[in-house]
C-alpha cells in the first residue's frame, strides 16, 4: 500500500486503519498510552496509519477525558497498570488554565497578576506531575506544548495589553520546557503544528461543543502526522546520510555547459534559494547526517564549483564521499554505502530528474528517494518535510559525526591493503595508539547508550532495541550491569562507540553486546569484552553466557562468540569462562583497568 498523505479522505484513513488492525503482518507492534484535557479520538485512526507506514502497529491506552493528573499519578490509572511504549500527554492551557484565562478577559488591574501567577503555577504543577511520571517509567513520555488559540478576548488589543493571552501562553511554554529540560521528556511542538497549519482553519468550535475536541477535521490529520514524526525516531533509527545530485539541485544550471559563472548560485533571486538549500543541508550535518555526491559530471568541474564559487556554502570537506562519474546512479549509491559502512536503508536520495529518482528507487526500494522541487526556493520546505530526516533527540557523538568520518578517511589512508602481511598490518595496528576507556555510562550519556541500541544493526548480539528511560532502570537495578566504551587514537577520538549490557542476579549473562561499525577491524571488541570480564570476575560465577539473535544484518558478529572462547550449549545459548586471559590485545591501551 501507498503511504498516505495528510490529504487522504476521512474515509480512507478509517478503511486503511480497519485494514491494518486486521492484518498487521510485518509491523513492530507499538503500545501508545495517551492522556489529554480533551477528546483525542478521532485522531487516533490517522495516527495509526500514518505510524504503520513507518512499520510501526499502534496500539492506544486512551486515559479517561481530562484526568491528567489522575492519570499520571494514581498507581491504578490506565496508564500505570498497562505495559506501554510510549506515554503522550496533551494538555491545552485552555483547559488547565481555564478560570486564569477568564480572569484576564476582564480587564480588572488588581486580577491580572494573580490570574498570570495562577496559570504559572497550574504549568508548574503539570511540570510535576510528568516528571514524576517520567522518573518511575520504562517507556519514552512525549509532552505537547501549548498552541496559539484561534482567537482571544482582546482581539488586535491582545499585543499590546497586559492581560495578552498571547503573551502568557509564550512565557507558560518556556516554563513548560524549563521545567522539563533536565529529564528524558521529549516536547511535542504542537504551537508550531498550529501555527504552520494555521490557527483560524485549526480549530472547529462546533466539533468543541458537540464532543469536547477542539480541531477541525483537516487539522486532526495534521495533528496526527505530526504525532507521528515526532514520536517515530524513538523506535526507527533516522537516515545516516543525504546523498545528493549537483546540476539543478545544489545549484541551478548545469556546470558541464554553464560554466562556473553561468550557474544560478549567490545572494539574491533564484541563486539564493539554492544557497538556502545548502545552508539547511548543513544543519543536518551538523545533527550528524552525512551529506554525499552522487552525480554524473566531471569530476573537475564539479569541484571547481565546491573549492572556487564564492556562494557555495557547502566545501568539499563537508563531504563524507563522493561519486562524480556517468555510471547510474544506484550505483554510486552502492559504493557509497560500502565506503561509509551503512545500510542502504539509511540513505535518503535527493535530486531533482524524475529518471534518475526513479531508477534509484527500483534498484533501491529501501532508499529514501525525493525528488527535487523545480521551484529551489521550495527545496528547504522539501528537505524539512522529509521524516527519515527527523530526530528528538541530540548527542555529542550525533555532533561530532561528520568530522569522525573525516579522520576515518585519514585513518583508511594509512591502513594496508587487505592482502598485505601480518606484520605489516600489526605494525600498522600498533602505530594508531589506540586507546579504549571501559566504565559506566554517565548521566549525559544515557541517551547515546540508548541511541546506540536503536540503531546499531552489525554488530550488535542482539538488537534488543532500548529507550533512554529504559536504560536509567537498568542503571538503578542492582541485578543489571551496563558498560561503556570510548575510543581514540593518534587521528582523533572515536567518541562513545560501545556498550554492553549485563543481567548478574540468576546467572551472568551478556544481554547486549555492541559496537559502532567505524571502530571494528582494530581488536576493540576483544579489548571491550576483556574488560567487561574483568568487572564481572567479582560477581561470584565462573562462567559468563551470551546469545546471538541472528538478524539479515548483523552477520559482522556471528564470529565473535566462537572466535573469542564461546562454546554453544544445547539450549542454544553460548557460554565461557570468566576470566579474561587469554583475550589479549598488546597494541591497545586500556586506561581503566575496571569499569566501575
Amino acid at each position: 500500500m501507498d503511504p498516505l498523505t495528510t490529504d487522504a479522505s476521512t474515509r480512507t484513513l478509517l478503511s486503511r486503519w480497519r485494514a491494518i488492525s486486521a492484518n498487521p503482518a510485518g509491523l513492530r507492534p507499538l503500545r501508545i498510552g495517551i492522556t489529554a484535557s480533551y477528546t483525542i479520538e478521532p485522531v487516533l485512526p490517522a495516527l495509526g496509519c500514518f505510524l504503520a507506514d513507518r512499520g510501526l502497529l499502534a496500539t492506544f491506552v486512551v486515559a479517561p477525558f481530562n484526568q491528567i493528573y489522575q492519570s499520571l499519578v494514581d498507581p491504578r490509572s490506565a496508564l500505570r497498570e498497562a505495559p506501554l511504549d510510549l506515554t503522550i500527554i496533551l494538555a491545552r492551557i485552555e483547559d488547565l488554565c481555564g478560570p486564569s484565562l477568564r480572569e484576564l478577559s476582564t480587564l480588572a488591574p488588581a486580577s491580572i497578576e494573580a490570574a498570570r501567577a495562577a496559570s504559572r503555577t497550574e504549568i508548574v504543577r503539570l511540570s510535576a506531575a510528568v516528571a514524576r511520571y517520567a522518573q518511575t517509567s520504562a517507556s519514552p513520555d512525549v509532552c505537547a506544548n501549548f498552541a496559539m488559540t484561534a482567537s482571544t478576548p482582546l482581539g488586535v488589543l491582545d499585543a499590546s495589553h497586559e492581560s495578552s493571552v498571547s503573551r502568557l501562553r509564550s512565557e507558560l511554554n518556556v516554563l513548560l520546557w524549563q521545567s522539563l529540560a533536565s529529564t528524558s521528556v521529549v516536547t511535542l511542538d504542537v504551537e508550531s503544528a498550529v501555527s504552520q497549519f494555521g490557527a483560524t482553519h485549526a480549530y472547529d468550535d462546533r466539533m468543541w461543543h458537540v464532543s469536547r475536541h477542539p480541531y477541525s477535521t483537516s487539522f486532526g490529520k495534521h495533528l496526527a502526522y505530526w504525532i507521528c514524526r515526532t514520536i517515530t525516531p524513538l523506535f526507527v533509527a533516522p537516515a545516516k546520510v543525504i546523498v545528493l545530485d549537483l546540476d539543478n539541485t545544489l545549484w541551478g544550471g548545469v556546470i558541464g555547459e554553464d560554466g562556473i559563472g553561468g550557474i544560478a548560485l549567490g545572494d539574491s533571486g533564484l541563486g539564493s534559494a539554492y544557497v538556502a538549500f545548502q545552508e539547511a543541508l548543513l544543519a543536518c550535518r551538523n545533527q550528524g547526517v552525512l551529506l554525499c555526491v552522487a552525480s554524473k559530471n566531471n569530476e573537475r568541474d564539479a569541484f571547481e564549483v565546491f573549492d572556487k564559487h564564492s556562494a557555495m556554502r557547502i566545501r568539499r570537506e563537508h563531504l563524507s564521499a563522493f561519486r562524480i562519474n556517468w555510471n547510474r546512479k544506484s550505483d554510486s549509491i552502492t559504493a557509497l554505502s560500502r565506503e561509509l559502512n551503512v545500510g542502504i536503508d539509511s540513505m535518503v536520495f535527493i535530486d531533482d530528474s524524475p529518471t534518475e529518482c526513479e531508477e534509484v528507487r527500483h534498484v533501491h526500494p529501501q532508499v529514501t528517494v525525493v525528488q527535487a522541487p523545480a521551484d529551489p526556493a521550495l527545496a528547504v520546505a522539501m528537505l524539512r518535510a522529509i521524516p527519515a530526516l527527523d530526530r528528538v533527540m541530540l548527542t555529542s557523538e550525533d555532533r561530532a559525526r561528520a568530522e569522525q568520518y573525516r579522520v576515518e578517511h585519514e585513518r583508511k589512508a594509512a591502513e594496508p591493503s587487505a592482502d598485505a602481511d601480518p606484520k605489516e598490518l600489526g605494525a600498522y595496528l600498533q602505530s594508531l595508539e589506540l586507546k579504549v576507556s571501559v566504565r559506566r555510562p554517565t548521566s549525559d550519556e544515557r541517551a547515546r547508550v540508548a541511541q546506540l541500541t536503536q540503531k546499531t544493526n552489525q554488530f550488535n548480539l542482539t538488537t534488543i532495541r532500548r529507550t533512554e528511560p529504559e536504560i536509567d532502570a537498568l542503571l538503578s537495578d542492582p541485578a543489571w550491569r551496563v558498560f561503556v566504551l570510548t575510543a581514540s587514537d593518534r587521528f582523533g577520538d572515536y567518541g562513545l562507540v560501545g556498550a554492553c549490557i549485563v543481567h548478574t542476579s540468576e546467572r551472568v549473562a551478556i544481554d547486549t553486546f555492541l559496537l559502532s561499525c567505524r571502530i571494528l577491524g582494530r581488536g576493540v571488541e576483544t579489548a571491550f569484552l576483556a574488560t567487561v570480564l574483568r568487572d564481572l570476575s567479582t560477581v561470584g560465577s565462573d562462567v559468563v553466557h551470551a546469545t546471538l539473535i541472528e538478524t539479515t544484518k548483523n552477520a559482522p558478529v556471528r564470529e565473535f562468540l566462537p572466535s573469542h572462547g564461546f562454546s554453544l550449549t544445547p539450549d542454544g545459548s553460548w557460554v565461557r569462562p570468566i576470566s579474561p586471559e587469554a583475550l589479549g590485545t598488546p597494541h591497545i591501551a586500556i586506561m581503566n583497568e575496571s569499569a566501575t
